[in-house]
């Protein structure tokens, strides 16, 4: 927070998301309400990253998503990326924020999601924070996702499409803003 008050952009990486609750009281009650207790004047502009979630044996303290702790604290945001593309252009748009971000990696996604572009997007691209995105059109329903559970319901989409369903996928990719 520190770093973050005298103009540097601090990316904090948390080897496990799961201790992040040995900083909730510097998160929550410093750099979410910084902005606000002065006024607009002062910015925290850090990232806090760490890779979330179980399904990869990750035991006790290495399988959790607590990404519900933070969503009704203002000022901060929370990003949950699903795809490789996602996860650069949301991280960068994280580290350009004037605001406190929470970013969470699913680790099941880690080595296990790729993504060939054919050709790299030209410029700079960023995804911007809080908005969604239609990964698959559909009629007759809407599943809605975020990490991991996108590809869940990209695989049940598909499932109901044998089925006669068209199923639309929203990623949401951003929680906080939604």
């Amino acid at each position: 927070i520190g770093l973050a008050v005298q103009g540097m952009r601090p990316v904090l990486e948390m080897q496990f998301i799961d201790f992040i609750a040995c900083g909730f009281d510097q998160i929550v009650n410093t750099a979410a309400t910084l902005r606000y207790r002065h006024g607009g004047q002062t910015a925290c502009p850090i990232v806090i990253r760490g890779p979330s979630g179980g399904g990869v044996h990750g035991g006790l303290y290495h399988s959790q998503n607590p990404e519900a702790w933070f969503f009704h604290v203002p000022g901060l945001k929370i990003v949950a990326p699903a795809t490789a593309y996602d996860a650069k252009g949301l991280m960068k748009s994280a580290i350009r924020d004037d605001d406190p971000v929470i970013y969470f990696e699913h680790k099941f996604l880690y080595r296990r999601i790729k993504e060939v572009l054919a050709a790299p997007p030209a410029g700079d691209p960023v995804e911007p924070l809080g908005l969604a995105r239609v990964l698959r059109q559909g009629r007759d329903l809407t599943l809605i996702g975020y990490g991991i559970s996108t590809w869940t319901c990209l695989e049940a989409a598909q499932e109901l499409a044998n089925d006669g369903v068209s199923a639309e996928v929203v990623d949401l990719r951003t929680l906080v803003p939604l």
